[in-house]
Parts: C-alpha cells; structure tokens; sequence
C-alpha cells in the first residue's frame, strides 16, 4: 500500500507534535486540488513512480561526469555527531548512514539523488513516516514528477507531486529533501543537460556524419580526369566503360583510352575537426559540472605531479561545496532547532576517498604522531590494524616521549642549552 493510497486518519495531537518538533507555525500536511487535507504519514512510498535513465544513456560526456560526481559522494560516510562525538544510538543516524529504505543502501540512494540532481537539476526524497509519527527513512522521487511552488500567501515552500495513478498532492518542505543542482531563484535548480544542448548536438552531428561516411566506404572512390571538355554523350560513354572495365576486373586493372586518368580518392572516415570537436565538447561538459578536465579523460593541461593533488583539486573545487549542500539539508530537514543549537550535526567524511601514496601517507602519519595531534593507534586505524595496547597516548618528539610525562616533567624533558642538560653539566663541572 502506497502512502498515497492509505489514507489512515491521525488525530490531531500527533499534527501537531510533528509541527512542534521541526518548529513550523501551522500544521505541516498534505493539500489536495480539491482543498481536502491529507496527512503526510504512510506506510509505504507513492505508487509506482516511474523511474528512468534520463538523458545519461544518450551522452557519454554527461555520463562519465554524472558517474564522476555520484560515485565520488557515494563513497563518502555520512555520521551524525554531537559537537565531535559520534552518536550511535540514533535511529536517524542508521537511517541516513546505513538504510535510508528497504530498497536501497546509502551508497545507492546518495547515488541516485545526484544522479537526479546532474541530469535533471534537481534531485528529491520523500521522508516516510509510521502511523505514529516516527520517521522511518526516505526515498528518491522522480524529479520529472515533483514541481516546487511558492504558496501566495505564507510564502512557505511547497512541493507539487505528480504520480502516475492518481490526483496531485502538495506537500510541505518538511517532507521533502531537495538539492538543486545551481538555482537562480533559490526554488528549482537549472538543469546542467539543458545547458549543454547545443554542445551537445554539434558534437552528435560531427559523429552522426563520420559515421555515415565510414558506412558509405569513403576510400572505395575514384575520380576520372579527361583531357578535354567531354560532351554529355562522350561522359556518359567514358564512365560506362570505366566502369564495366572495373566491374569485369574486380577492380584490379583498368583500361584507360584517349588520355582518361583515374585516381583514387581517399578520405578519412574520421574528420579532421572530429577530435578537436570532441576536446571542446569535454572540457564545456567539464566547466558546467564544476569538473576537472582531466577526470573526463582530457590530459593535454594536466600539471599535477601525483594523484593526491589531482583528487585535492577535485574534492575542493568540485565535491566540497555539494558535500556542505547534502550537509545542510539534512540538518535542516532530520534534525531540530534544538538539536542544532546543542551541537547535533550530519557529517559527511571528505576524507574517505583522499588516499594519498603510501610515500604520502606515511610521512603525514609520522609528522602528526611526533607532533603529538594524533596517537599511534589512529594511525594504525587507517591502515586497518588493530590498535597496540601502548598506543592510545599522545606523543611529542625527543624521541617520542608521551605529552603526559612532558608536563609532569618538564625540567626532564627540555633540551636546551638553559634546560636541565645544560643544567646536569655545569654542576658536574
């Protein structure tokens, strides 16, 4: 039963509990055409909504950046924390990290709305509710279905969905995460696809006509040169015998009379133009989905020496701010007011996919262990190793010893000439 189709009434004590907790004025539910109200809280997800591949079968330029930018986000842990703390025993922490619905993992629906949000520019989930009010996960809708809209009066944001059997509904803000791709308004996101229309269709006609000419056998042609300006009678006569000539041969020896010259014309199924056509299609798809060129296999500019600077390059300019987008949503939508003022907070863990050389990541492990902001059993964790019964304490240099015996003896730990060791020797001398 979909959430839609189970109208399951509530009592108006849990509406407005559930407008209590997110701090809205007035109760959050759903509106119909017909004026009726409908309560958001369901069983299950809106019947049957169509889903599809968009626009990515069509392009490989728009797929590999869409696979790019979701893989990349899909990768990444989500966590919810209290200040620094992880908090565990949180239902919306297993929900967001683990199973946003029986359907999907993280990783997949994480996928699916950036996916949603590169091809379509806008990227939705419905939070489903039981009957008593508890949130129990979310679900990716069809953002060819859902259509926003300012309410005239409140200028509360509202949400027109569309399903495949049925009314329309509107639901409130509440109920919906929404990332857009980039918006002008703050209310729908521009699709990418759509800004790419005409790169797009130049670079498929260069395709469409190199292979037609590749189809047609573009190097089976020969041209014919006379001497002199033949009549129509004279052409007609040439060519029929050039061409018997040829036929009777299996093209092997032809038999030219009165100074006729054939050469073979030889052109390249590829146009020239092709690959530099394709270079400027890759890098336009590239600086619209905020991507570095050469992670869509464009190498010409690339002056990065190791792997670690080209994946910064791309976490910072590219994932970082769609990682703060997906952060605050969450946030806004699964966590309240109060929540957020005693330090709750979704997290999104950047650093999972930055995987230095091991060169790299030795070297950092080393400087933050002697720098004492890192203990050896965090370092041991990143590598997957069991943590060593004596590596819980920080450790500063002076050949690692611990910052606890730093400071309950700092005469013995300096070494200095105005420290204890120069101290030892003048009294020895």
């Amino acid at each position: 039963m979909g959430i839609f189709n189970s109208r399951k009434k509530m009592n108006a004590e849990v509406i407005a509990l559930r407008a209590e907790i997110n701090g809205l004025k007035k109760k959050a539910a759903v509106k119909t055409p017909s004026g009726t109200t409908k309560l958001p809280f369901g069983i299950s997800f809106l019947p049957r909504f169509l889903r599809s591949d968009y626009t990515l079968q069509n392009s490989e330029l728009i797929f590999s950046a869409v696979t790019r930018r979701a893989n990349a986000l899909s990768t990444m842990p989500v966590q919810l924390y209290r200040g620094t703390t992880p908090v565990k025993n949180d239902d919306r922490n297993d929900i967001v990290s683990c199973a946003p619905n029986t359907n999907q993992t993280a990783c997949q629906f994480f996928k699916s709305l950036e996916a949603c949000c590169c091809s379509e520019g806008n990227a939705y989930a419905l939070k489903t509710y039981d009957p008593d009010g508890t949130f129990t996960g979310m679900r990716v809708l069809d953002p060819l279905r859902v259509t926003p809209m300012l309410e005239t009066d409140s200028g509360e944001l509202w949400y027109k969905i569309m399903p495949e059997i049925g009314q329309a509904y509107y639901l409130h803000n509440y109920y919906i995460i929404h990332i857009p791709f980039i918006s002008t308004n703050g209310i729908k996101g521009v699709n990418p696809v759509q800004v790419l229309f005409n790169t797009l269709t130049y670079n498929d006609q260069i395709q469409t006509f190199s292979a037609s000419q590749l189809e047609k056998g573009v190097n089976a042609k020969i041209v014919a040169e006379a001497p002199a300006n033949l009549g129509e009678t004279q052409r007609k006569e040439t060519i029929a015998a050039l061409v018997e000539t040829y036929n009777e041969t299996g093209g092997n020896i032809l038999l030219l009379e009165s100074g006729v010259q054939a050469k073979t014309l030889n052109l390249s199924p590829v146009d020239s133009k092709l690959l530099e056509v394709e270079k400027i299609s890759r890098s336009k798809v590239a600086m619209v989905y905020n991507i570095p060129p050469h992670l869509l296999g464009d190498y010409s500019d690339v002056s990065f020496n190791s792997q670690e600077q080209q994946m910064l390059e791309f976490l910072m300019l590219t994932m970082l701010p769609i990682v703060t987008a997906y952060e605050q949503e969450l946030n806004r939508k699964l966590l309240t007011r109060e929540e957020r003022k005693r330090g709750y907070n979704f997290q999104i863990d950047m650093n999972a996919i930055l995987r230095a050389d091991a060169a790299t990541r030795a070297d950092v492990h080393q400087k933050a262990i002697r720098g004492g902001w890192e203990t050896p059993n965090e370092a041991r964790a990143d590598y997957g190793r069991d943590k060593d019964p004596n590596g819980n304490k920080l450790m500063v240099s002076r050949d690692l010893t611990t910052l606890e015996y730093v400071i309950k003896n700092p005469d013995k730990s300096t070494n200095t000439q105005g420290g204890s060791d120069g101290q030892q020797k003048q009294k020895a001398s």
